[in-house]
């Protein structure tokens, strides 16, 4: 018997060399079967050609941007099945459909799943990632599966950059809230229907899936201070159609971790230097963020700046809540600069 297709429904506006990432990367690693559904969302830079080359894609074109949930509600309405809805700047990783549909699969009451991720708000999200390029991106995709095999942890929400729905689900709850505008909370809002509907959402421990996070907004100007104002009028939207109350993100951890996946991307372009000064402005934004003391750290690190790593280090185990990693790494450098018996006080200090 032939196993049904998962339809992956891929919205996107402008950003055309995400958009090819993304798609060269599925096309390689995805061995499950799948039926590729495109919303080029009103794009003006070479997306709506991209995706019409595309023979055995089922292309949607919009002639403006309608914002995200409303494009992805374009896609979903096509779909058969077990439903992936996917952001266009994600690189998906060797296994990773195979995994989600399994973990969604493992429970009759599992709704809706999604994957590990390093840019991902919340319990999806492994901070401290430094994957410069595809190879890397899969090797640790690799690992990840090889510790986490089967694993499915239950979450109240998952972020919307990708997630499996599955058909009942979808044919049940619907489409996203098209009232959410360009987007933001609608991904909590579909969460929270889904929950409502008695379902249960899950997170594939053992899926990684790579995300550049942000990338249209971006493209579209919504950074900063605008980026921040949609955020706080759909967390607003969402509290009043839900009658909850959700805290608004403190500015200094939000600037810190957009300071600190800049970071990251520098590393990725081979600018240190770039990358230390975004990771020092991170530092100063976030003081008591272990994760930005431990990067800059390690960047000092690489770049023989041995005593001033040292130091950072120190300062991240201070603030650290977990300690595993920050103490492999002190142990590491302590040993190499001839400081272990300090190092063992110091953690002696922290219940280590």
């Amino acid at each position: 018997m032939t196993e049904k297709p998962i339809s992956i429904v891929i919205p996107a506006f402008n950003q055309l060399d995400y958009c090819r990432a993304c798609i060269e990367s599925l096309r390689r690693v995805t061995e499950r079967a799948y039926r590729l559904i495109l919303v080029d969302n009103g794009s003006s830079d070479g997306v709506s050609e991209y995706f019409d080359s595309m023979e055995d894609a089922d292309v949607v074109h919009t002639p403006e941007n309608l914002g995200f949930p409303a494009g992805s509600n374009l896609g979903l309405a096509r779909a058969e099945g077990h439903a992936v809805l996917l952001n266009s700047d994600t690189l998906l990783t060797p296994g990773w459909l195979g995994r989600l549909e399994r973990s969604l699969l493992s429970a009759g009451d599992l709704g809706m799943v999604g994957p590990m991720s390093n840019s991902a708000a919340g319990f999806q999200q492994l901070v401290g990632l430094y994957l410069p390029d595809q190879e890397a991106v899969d090797g640790f995709a690799a690992e990840l599966a090889q510790w986490n095999d089967g694993s499915v942890r239950d979450v109240n929400r998952l972020v919307g950059f990708c997630i499996l729905i599955r058909d009942i689900v979808l044919e049940k709850v619907g489409l996203l809230d098209e009232s959410f505008g360009i987007g933001n909370y609608e991904d909590d809002d579909y969460a929270t229907r889904v929950r409502q509907a008695g379902y249960r959402l899950g997170v594939a421990e053992d899926c990684f899936v790579f995300h550049h996070g942000g990338k249209t907004f971006e493209g579209m100007g919504l950074t900063g201070e605008r980026f921040e104002a949609l955020m706080e009028e759909n967390r607003l939207r969402y509290m009043e159609k839900w009658d909850v109350f959700l805290p608004k993100p403190k500015p200094s951890e939000s600037e810190s971790e957009a300071l600190n996946l800049k970071a990251r991307e520098a590393l990725a372009a081979g600018d240190a230097g770039v990358a230390m000064r975004f990771l020092r402005e991170a530092v100063a934004k976030h003081p008591t963020d272990a994760r930005n003391f431990r990067d800059l750290a390690l960047l000092l690190r690489d770049l023989g700046k041995g005593e001033m790593a040292y130091q950072c280090l120190v300062q991240a185990l201070r603030v650290a809540d977990e300690l595993d990693e920050i103490s492999v790494h002190l142990r590491e450098l302590g040993d190499a600069l001839n400081r272990g018996d300090e190092v063992a006080a110091l953690l002696a200090g922290r219940g280590e």
